[in-house]
């Protein structure tokens, strides 16, 4: 199965087939379970992963021990944030948490290292990655220094209703508030406003979208 997913890398057909095999050697299927943890600051240098199956949430926690969603990654999405060890440009800890049960191909840190530095393509095609998850950190950024709230938990919502084409919502308050990077109070009073406007009806576990268009118009 492993092949499968390594094959779909970019640099794949620029590797000798002594480098193909030594790929395929040093990767392995690993499998976890929700809510595990499968890269932290003590858990470090796990190597680049490729997604096979479920989501992975990447975060970054303060001191105070508040949590800031970074970006998802989902099936067939590549990662070098949990090969830090072998990338000295990745200078910032990442916590990366299995929202789901999730299966994911790991390629070994120190093999990866050697493969980055003996291979062109594989090097390039690496400072690809990380360039596009910088992009998508200061987008976060960007959203929780620079849009309102509201805009933030509207915008959210709209995307939850398109993405699972319902408008009843599964989702609790704290994950809303892990999910855009607030307190679940802020969220918690948000809410009840859009309630009291007519845009959502709450119940437990559920946030229902009654008035899609108003809130589109937010």
């Amino acid at each position: 199965m492993q092949n499968d997913y390594l094959e779909n890398l970019s640099f794949w057909n620029k590797l000798t087939k002594n480098e193909q095999a030594d790929l395929t050697k040093n990767s392995i299927i690993k499998e976890y379970t929700k809510g595990s943890i499968i890269h932290s600051e003590t858990n470090k240098c796990l190597g680049m992963i490729i997604i096979i199956e479920g989501i992975i949430r990447t975060c970054i926690i303060s001191q105070e021990g508040r949590e800031i969603t970074l970006f998802k990654l989902k099936k067939n999405d590549c990662c070098v944030l949990s090969a830090d060890c072998a990338i000295s440009q990745i200078t910032f800890e990442t916590l990366m948490t299995a929202e789901n049960d999730c299966k994911v191909i790991i390629i070994n840190s120190n093999y990866f290292n050697k493969l980055i530095t003996q291979n062109i393509y594989a090097r390039c095609y690496t400072y690809k990655l990380i360039t596009e998850k910088f992009s998508s950190v200061m987008w976060v950024m960007q959203q929780i220094l620079f849009n309102k709230f509201d805009r933030r938990l509207a915008l959210f919502l709209i995307d939850e209703n398109k993405k699972k084409h319902t408008s009843k919502i599964k989702i609790t308050q704290e994950q809303i508030a892990k999910e855009l990077n607030t307190a679940r109070e802020v969220v918690s009073r948000m809410l009840k406003r859009f309630e009291t406007d007519g845009l959502i009806k709450m119940q437990r576990g559920i946030v229902e979208i009654i008035d899609l268009e108003n809130l589109k118009n937010i």
